[in-house]
């Protein structure tokens, strides 16, 4: 199935419905659901109605995240968790799509400048540490169960 690009122009005139010629061909570009979105228009977006239109943090999220469920995105999981960080921090979206991105990756991040992203970092290695500590607890148990039943 072949899809179609948008951009942050077609998703704003569909999220503020402000316009009578292009929010009507906006939502029937989007409800083809065969629209594509990039992460980077994403950003845009989100960039355009926070400091543009002046949106609460909490509304932006919320709005795309029902944006989401009606376009085709490039690393969806991550975009989704990058809206959910946006909502819930005061990190700009371009730091959550990075978070997000360490946090399902795995990767490391170097930054000279983004203690939240560095702290976020370290989270998710506390994280897996104690998720490895408790896995190594479980694989105790079972051993000594099992020695236990051989006696």
């Amino acid at each position: 199935m072949s899809s179609t690009i948008i951009d942050e122009t077609v998703i704003l005139r569909y999220l503020l419905d402000d316009d009578e010629v292009l929010s009507p061909r906006a939502a029937k570009v989007i409800a083809t659901r065969t629209a594509r979105v990039y992460p980077e228009i994403i950003t845009r977006v989100v960039v355009t109605l926070r400091d543009v239109y002046k949106v609460p943090r909490v509304e932006i999220a919320a709005a795309l995240k029902r944006l989401l469920d009606d376009v085709m995105v490039d690393e969806p999981t991550v975009v989704a968790l990058a809206v959910k960080l946006f909502g819930k921090t005061h990190m700009d979206f371009t730091d959550c799509l990075l978070a997000a991105r360490t946090a399902i990756y795995n990767d490391d991040v170097v930054s000279f400048g983004k203690p939240i992203i560095q702290g976020m970092i370290d989270y998710r290695r506390k994280r897996q540490t104690a998720a490895d500590a408790r896995d190594r607890s479980t694989d105790a148990a079972i051993d000594k169960l099992r020695h236990q039943s051989r006696h």
